[in-house]
């Protein structure tokens, strides 16, 4: 019986997502690299990046805004303590991570084109009507916090906590050996 549930088990897990094709990403990579979202975007993306890991991590040690104001004062105080602790891992040069956020953001179109589709595009692309469509639509744009989330590694340390004066996240406790179970 244990064997047989192992064996569902095994087999309902959910098969890794692949990566698209290397030529088809490494297309849609260059489409990105000549038409790259604005220095505004970027650096919005960055800023909401950089929020959301500062909320993650005072959800962590059981801090969230509240609809009592005293509560509330307390978290927007950690929160503006500890964000600008979190933002200094943003590197100053983004070339650093430029080529794993572009690699994230177009992941959907190599997922979706062509090579030859995505060429074609990036020729359309080249007009000014074309150029004019590609910032309109803002198809790079819309991945980007999601995208600067993964490439930048923002998680609080201990020491984070500590410098903002808060207590850090304890570490999950192993699970239980359940040890009833009769063989």
């Amino acid at each position: 019986m244990l064997q047989l549930l192992a064996a569902l088990m095994q087999v309902s897990s959910a098969p890794p997502v692949p990566s698209p094709p290397a030529d088809s990403l490494a297309a849609a990579v260059l489409l990105w690299s000549d038409h790259p979202p604005a220095e505004a975007s970027q650096q919005l993306a960055i800023e909401s990046a950089v929020g959301e890991a500062t909320r993650q991590a005072l959800y962590q040690i059981g801090m969230q805004p509240s609809p009592r104001l005293s509560v509330t004062k307390v978290y927007l105080a950690a929160y503006d303590r500890l964000k600008p602790l979190i933002a200094r891992r943003v590197p100053a040069n983004r070339s650093q991570v430029d080529a794993a956020v572009a690699t994230c953001a177009m992941d959907g179109i190599a997922r979706r084109l062509s090579p030859a589709e995505i060429a074609e595009i990036r020729k359309s692309l080249s007009t000014a009507a074309g150029q004019k469509f590609w910032e309109a639509a803002g198809l790079a744009d819309q991945p980007l916090e999601g995208c600067y989330q993964a490439a930048l590694n923002l998680k609080p340390v201990a020491a984070d906590y500590r410098a903002a004066g808060l207590r850090p996240p304890k570490p999950p406790k192993p699970p239980e050996q359940d040890m009833s179970t009769v063989y």
